[in-house]
Order: C-alpha cells, then sequence, then structure tokens
C-alpha cells in the first residue's frame, strides 16, 4: 500500500508546478556600465588621439628636412658612364677543372668509339627484330566453348 500512495504523491506534487512559467524575467533590466571600465577606455582612447597627432607631426617635420637636405645637395650634370670590367686575366681554378672534366670526357668517348658504335647498333637493332618475331599470329579462339 505505500507503494501505491507514494505514487500517487508525485502525480499530486508533479500537478501543482506551472509549466507554463518563464524562467527568465520578460522584463530585463539594462545593465549599468562600470565607470571605472569606461574612465580607463576614454583614456586609452585620449592617449592614443595624441600618439597618432605626435605622429603626423614627426612625419611632416621629417619630410621638411629631407626636403631641405635634398634642395642644398647639388646634382651632378652629366655622371660619367663607368665601363664594365672584363674579365681578361687567367682562369681560376674551378674553371681550369671544368676544362680539364671536358677534355677527359671527350677522350674517354673517343677511345671507347668502337665498343659504343657495336652497343649502339645490337642495342637499337635487336628491338626491331625482336619485336617483330616475338608477336605470335592472332588466332580467334572462344576459349567459352
Amino acid at each position: 500500500m505505500s507503494t501505491e500512495q507514494s505514487a500517487g504523491e508525485t502525480q499530486i506534487a508533479h500537478s501543482q508546478i506551472d509549466i507554463k512559467q518563464q524562467a527568465t524575467n520578460p522584463a530585463p533590466t539594462p545593465q549599468e556600465k562600470n565607470p571605472k571600465r569606461v574612465a580607463a577606455g576614454k583614456l586609452v582612447a585620449e592617449r592614443t588621439r595624441i600618439a597618432r597627432e605626435q605622429q603626423k607631426k614627426a612625419a611632416a617635420e621629417a619630410s621638411v628636412i629631407i626636403a631641405n637636405n635634398n634642395a642644398k645637395q647639388p646634382q651632378p650634370a652629366d655622371p660619367a658612364p663607368t665601363p664594365a670590367k672584363e674579365n681578361s686575366g687567367p682562369l681560376t681554378i674551378t674553371q681550369w677543372l671544368m676544362v680539364g672534366s671536358i677534355v677527359v670526357g671527350l677522350a674517354g668517348l673517343y677511345y671507347k668509339r668502337e665498343e659504343l658504335k657495336v652497343r649502339a647498333k645490337t642495342f637499337f637493332g635487336e628491338k626491331k627484330k625482336c619485336l617483330s618475331l616475338t608477336l605470335p599470329p592472332r588466332q580467334n579462339q572462344n576459349l567459352l566453348a
């Protein structure tokens, strides 16, 4: 009997709660700003404005100084063209090594020219012959039959 009574009591307790009630206030009050933060923000904005004005003044003064310095310096009428230096001296060590390696490479090719000709003939000649010999004649066979 106690289980029946507890079940009935919970139903009564739940029916007394108004489900349609809002969780928040329907007319919220406007939040007030923190006066210390507002004052700090105004102070920062004022400092930034003053710093920008000082930078503009400094840039204007610098441009005036640069213009005065350019006006004081005499411009050369016609500068003489400087001739380009040509490297007509002896070759450097690196250049001599490069020339030597080219000469050695050409000498090696000349020494092995006959052997290279034979290899080239066998390599290029066999490919053409092998292709014609290795292809079997085409047969029309039905593999499913």
